[in-house]
């Protein structure tokens, strides 16, 4: 059995990492040899939790705070911008990865690991020269510009484990699905769990070949453009049929004979498993189709390749309706976390504090699970109130107060966990945190 991890394990897991990155310290720079080879107040390593543990304040204040609790002289903005320039594009991703590597996934539903796969949007500072981020309105001049982030994401860790950071014009949510599904360090069985953007034969096709599963959101089958629209479904409120559709990129008459099965792919539609103008390989999918009734009389499609003994129709609903825990990870990164205020207007700093922030998810979420969940006579079961861990935890990164004062305060900020209850989604426009203003 795993020995319990405590919050100074957790911590000293990432100062390990990064000691041993720091070891290696010429694949992570950008000048080999040079960057970071002379002894100051800024090391690499500082240098990156610094970047981790930034808030919502302004440059000075964020470099004030950080280096007054290490007890050394505040690094100016210039020394500081200096330094964060001398990494690469490697350093934080490397670090996401190596830092998950040494706390292993452990937890599994039926022997899969649960993977969410899911994007969102940051509004970024603006930069002219910045052709591939920039939006522009409909209506008038001007325009906004964004970066689009597609991770996967563990639903019973709460760890994010990949992410792919796109310009937004250059936007493809599948191709930075099927790269992380290529790359994927689990050496268990995974379920990649993903909503109708996803959806794509060359998406199903990646996770197949990988020997993983799939359980992705399909759009109303009556649509004209539906590839399901020819499947024949029964008419019941909860019911499913095995699919199986041959792959070619040439046209013949077994796509107009049998329209279930047989379907074409369009010569500049990316299938990876079928290169552009061959027209003589094919390729097959199986997998489950399945229709399920919602609470307000809709319907909902899923496609899986899940096999039918095991996962049932009740098993499909649940899992698919975990998906959702990904969107609550995205609103602590955003508010809490206060990923929607960047302290630069640079693209690679603006790409080293995504993943920042993608670390201190991770790092928060590890200690969170090491105080347990609360044992109380309430009404509702309760949970540790993860917006309150926020702070409390880079306090306890920043050594402001010790291991065991960090779990008390964490068993006392307890809120109720209410299942089944439901809102209206309501859809803000998010604008600019600017970097003038900060306090």
């Amino acid at each position: 059995m795993p020995m319990r991890m405590t919050p100074a394990h957790i911590r000293s897991t990432l100062h390990l990492s990064l000691k041993e990155m720091e070891n290696d310290i010429g694949s992570f720079v950008k000048r080999p040899g040079r960057d970071f080879s002379r002894r100051r107040i800024g090391t690499f390593s500082d240098t990156i939790r610094s970047i981790m543990t930034m808030e919502a304040h302004s440059l000075n204040r964020e470099l004030f705070e950080f280096y007054c609790h290490l007890k050394k002289e505040p690094l100016t903005k210039s020394a500081f911008i200096q330094n964060r320039a001398k990494l690469n594009s490697s350093a934080f991703p490397h670090l996401l990865k190596h830092f998950n590597s040494k706390i292993p996934f452990r937890k599994q539903y039926k022997g899969l690991h649960l993977i969410a796969c899911d994007g969102t949007d940051s509004n970024i500072p603006a930069d002219e020269e910045d052709t591939l981020s920039f939006i522009p309105f409909n209506s008038n001049n001007g325009g906004y510009y964004q970066f689009h982030t597609t991770v996967m994401f563990d639903l019973l860790e709460k760890r994010y484990v990949d992410a792919v950071i796109q310009p937004r014009r250059e936007l493809h949510e599948t191709d930075a699905c099927c790269a992380m599904v290529d790359r994927n360090l689990f050496p268990d069985n995974c379920l990649f769990i993903a909503d109708r953007g996803f959806l794509s034969y060359n998406v199903l096709a990646h996770i197949a070949e990988s020997h993983h599963y799939f359980l992705i959101r399909a759009k109303n089958i009556d649509e004209a453009r539906s590839p399901f629209r020819s499947c024949r479904l029964p008419s019941d409120d909860d019911c499913e049929i095995s699919c199986e559709f041959v792959l070619s990129r040439k046209r013949n008459t077994l796509q107009k004979r049998f329209p279930d099965k047989y379907k074409w792919l369009h010569p500049l539609r990316r299938f990876d498993f079928i290169p552009p103008g061959d027209k003589t390989s094919t390729y097959t999918l199986f997998f489950r189709l399945v229709k399920l009734r919602l609470p307000d009389g809709s319907y909902e499609f899923l496609v899986s390749n899940l096999p039918k003994n095991t996962f049932s129709l009740d098993d499909l609903r649940f899992l698919y309706g975990m998906r959702w825990g990904v969107e609550t990870s995205f609103r602590f990164l955003k508010f809490n976390l206060a990923l929607n205020y960047f302290h630069s207007i640079k693209r690679e700093f603006l790409i080293q504090e995504i993943f920042a922030k993608l670390i201190l998810y991770n790092l928060i979420s590890l200690i969170v699970s090491c105080a347990g969940s609360p044992n109380n006579n309430a009404r509702f079961s309760c949970c540790i109130s993860f917006s309150d861990a926020i702070y409390k935890c880079r306090s306890f990164l920043l050594g402001r107060i010790s291991g065991a004062k960090l779990l008390v305060s964490l068993n006392r900020g307890i809120t109720p966990v209410r299942p089944g209850r439901s809102f209206e989604r309501k859809m803000r426009s998010q604008c600019l945190k600017s970097l003038q203003n900060r306090t």
